[in-house]
């Protein structure tokens, strides 16, 4: 039987859903209005999302050259060789995989914000937190169903993608109605916020996690041979998913604004600023509500970068340049990748939330070299026969983030944490690369 393929609305639920993740729910009380501001947050994100857009218009250009699955991989390797693409997608599967066990240890959190403590038993031991066995045992089963639910195939896993998108959307939407329509005349605490002094360098830190925020519309160019429809269509689908995206981190970030002060954030021990938020104005029920949104993009998060990630290493298993138990596949899906990332997952998650900051950094290393070599390689096709503008503005792009992220004078610079995870993986691959164990490297 031939595989069913996805269509637009399947497209568009799978990179919102994996833009709208973890970070979007938390990062506006444990990052954006605690350590930047609530206007320098948004004035971050408004400039990150032109970027994005610059970022895009290199996507679409390559996708209609090269529409097969494996994204940017398969485009560096057709521009720049299988040495440089490598590279390329060696780091950019370190992105999407770490943010699969970054949602699923946020799971836990949601449950335990709704039912205080009840996943809080059998203390197991302490990294940096308490670690229960109760909270790995729901995060292992969210891990197992998601994973069993793409081997099961791209099709049936985008269905439940597109209904579980429209809830989140839709739940979010008319959260922000409601806040503003019960808060008619602005609340001393949203003023507070927005009296934080504007900060070049705040802005800056936003721009330089960009990659991690709106990684997600990059997944799209993982699942080309999957679509049922023309490649020209593609880009607006990412432009879409961008822009309702940087829509909805904003809209949270203002939310929590309108119920959390930065004093209130440093005094108080807050697991969840934008849960505290909605149960102060509508109690219990709304947070059970906005519970239930955020269950649904962690979710969808796990479910798309499941779908990514997995296509990422079945195309570098396809050219060799992975050992080829990866490439094997079951109803046409990469069943052997699918199940390594699940199992990895499940041994991060054993770490506890801890993954939360270093996911965030190294996941923006692996988007913003993609974002660079993506660049470079329009650049490379478009040399005297288009406009080189994007292509240039975007290579400049992804170096400026990656040079925040990496170059330690920079306040926006990796933590320790993530140096070493970022150097672990370069040695995994320097491994699997260049010594080619008999037996393992073509296993």
């Amino acid at each position: 039987m031939k595989p069913k393929k996805i269509g637009k609305l399947d497209v568009i639920s799978i990179a919102l859903g994996s833009i709208i993740g973890t970070g979007a729910f938390l990062l506006p009380g444990d990052f954006f209005l605690k350590k930047i501001g609530l206007l320098n947050t948004i004035a971050g994100i408004l400039i990150g999302t032109l970027l994005i857009f610059i970022i895009e218009n290199n996507y679409n250009f390559l996708i209609k050259k090269f529409p097969k699955s494996g994204g940017e991989y398969i485009f560096v390797k057709n521009t720049l060789g299988k040495n440089h693409a490598f590279i390329c997608g060696w780091l950019l599967t370190l992105s999407y995989f770490t943010i699969i066990p970054l949602n699923a240890t946020a799971v836990p959190v949601v449950i335990n914000s709704i039912f205080p403590n009840i996943l809080k038993f059998n203390l197991l031991y302490n990294i940096h937190g308490n670690i229960y066995l109760g909270e790995i045992l729901v995060s292992f089963i969210f891990l197992f169903i998601f994973a069993y639910l793409n081997i099961k195939g791209i099709h049936f896993a985008a269905i439940i993608q597109k209904i579980m998108v429209f809830f989140l959307v839709g739940i979010i939407l008319c959260f922000s109605a409601a806040v503003i329509y019960v808060n008619s005349v602005p609340s001393p605490v949203l003023i507070e916020n927005l009296t934080v002094p504007f900060s070049f360098e705040n802005i800056l830190k936003i721009v330089s996690i960009t990659p991690f925020l709106f990684i997600g519309f990059d997944c799209i160019p993982q699942i080309m041979e999957e679509l049922d429809f023309h490649p020209k269509k593609v880009s607006l689908l990412a432009i879409l998913s961008v822009l309702i995206g940087g829509l909805i981190y904003i809209i949270l970030t203002i939310i929590t604004a309108y119920g959390v002060s930065l004093n209130t954030l440093n005094t108080e021990n807050i697991n969840w600023a934008t849960g505290y938020t909605i149960s102060l104005f509508f109690g219990k029920l709304g947070l059970i509500i906005l519970g239930l949104a955020f269950l649904i993009a962690i979710i969808a998060g796990i479910n798309g970068f499941y779908m990514s990630s997995s296509r990422l290493l079945l195309a570098m298993a396809e050219d060799r340049e992975l050992p080829i138990v990866f490439a094997s596949k079951k109803n046409n899906q990469p069943k052997n990748a699918l199940i390594i990332l699940c199992i990895f997952s499940c041994i991060i998650t054993l770490f506890g939330r801890n993954t939360v900051l270093w996911a965030l950094d190294v996941s923006s290393v692996g988007a913003s070299l993609a974002y660079f070599y993506t660049s470079i390689s329009a650049l490379i096709l478009k040399k005297n026969k288009e406009s080189i503008l994007f292509p240039i503005l975007g290579s400049l792009i992804g170096l400026l983030a990656l040079s925040l992220l990496t170059i330690p004078y920079f306040s926006t610079s990796l933590n320790s944490a993530s140096y070493l995870t970022l150097f672990i993986w370069i040695f995994l691959g320097f491994l699997l690369k260049h010594l080619k164990f008999k037996g393992f490297a073509y296993l």
